[in-house]
């Protein structure tokens, strides 16, 4: 009917897509994927990624040993995928399924929370504890007129002391501490007798050659530094049982060594008040590798007067809690 005669205009038959189909399918596409790799990521177990994952779970839940047995038929010795849950071999081939008593309790979810709330009330406590021995040494530092020859900061890995080395604690390339850098050390180490942490002792140089006979390299003359300072504070009265003296040589600068302003910042000793939350916490996982008692001195007949523990050129370190 036409609109002349007055009925309703007439309507023209609308555009249908036929293809609307396709979106939903995508959709169901996407997330059969996303099952299937899922399904992928859980079928075989491996044990050596778990305990380095189990890292942060013990850092978060107030530590614990890692054989909680997680997985059914898993045997903490062995690092091998474990048999039966997916990886189909051996007499659970297939993929059986965990058994339901893994499944927290009330009781266990309870000891979990209580546990978070331990180690957050034990890294305040710590935390509190090093922020005054910071501020203690910042403050006798500067009062003693060595505040540009020194720095202190707040790190995950404890308090870290920067002391430059140039004029204050050695003279350029040796390893004998100035009567300036006894000063400074003194005021350090009283600050260090508060707590009980054990406390690194990491020498460091620029990348400048340097070849005497008595320090063949910058890693033996960096190692005798960081042991002259470990020296000085057993001597007014730190536990050697504290101190872990390391020569590191040109490694990890933090100016550049084209500059000489740069140069100067790498030559130093830096001394870490190491956590002791953290290091419990690794310790309960069985996965530090940072010892646990003091490591015996390396000395050399031929170089008498390096004793502290050297990390040789190429060795492969494991840093000391993130190492800046």
């Amino acid at each position: 009917m036409s609109a002349d005669s007055g009925g309703l205009p007439e309507e023209h038959e609308e555009h249908v897509n036929h293809e609307a189909w396709v979106i939903p399918y995508a959709d169901l596409l996407t997330l059969l994927m996303a099952m299937f790799i899922a399904l992928f990521a859980i079928s075989t177990v491996d044990t050596s990624k778990f305990k380095d994952l189990s890292i942060g779970f013990n850092e978060a839940l107030g530590g614990g040993k890692i054989d909680s047995q997680v997985f059914a038929g898993s045997n903490p010795k062995d690092d091998s995928p474990i048999p039966g849950n997916g990886y189909g071999t051996g007499p659970g081939s297939g993929g059986s399924l965990v058994a339901s008593k893994n499944i927290l309790t009330a009781s266990q979810l309870t000891q979990l929370l209580n546990s978070t709330q331990q180690l957050s009330a034990a890294k305040a406590k710590e935390a509190s504890s090093l922020t005054k021995v910071q501020q203690r040494i910042d403050a006798k530092a500067k009062a003693a007129g060595f505040g540009k020859d020194i720095h202190t900061e707040l790190q995950a890995r404890g308090l870290v002391v920067t002391v430059v080395t140039d004029k204050v604690l050695f003279d350029s390339g040796e390893a004998s501490l100035r009567p300036d850098g006894t000063t400074l050390l003194g005021l350090v180490a009283k600050a260090l007798k508060a707590v009980p942490n054990p406390v690194l002792v990491d020498g460091y140089t620029d990348d400048v050659p340097i070849a005497t006979s008595q320090y063949p390299s910058n890693l033996f003359l960096s190692g005798a530094r960081a042991a002259q300072v470990a020296q000085y504070f057993m001597s007014i009265g730190i536990d050697e049982g504290r101190l872990f003296p390391t020569g590191l040589g040109e490694r990890d600068p933090i100016g550049p060594n084209d500059t000489a302003a740069g140069r100067a910042r790498n030559r130093r000793v830096e001394i870490v008040v190491q956590s002791q939350v953290i290091q419990q916490t690794l310790d309960n996982a069985g996965l530090d590798k940072t010892p646990t008692t003091t490591p015996k001195p390396v000395t050399s007949a031929e170089h008498p007067g390096v004793t502290a523990n050297i990390k040789p050129p190429g060795d492969d370190i494991v840093p000391h809690l993130g190492a800046s």
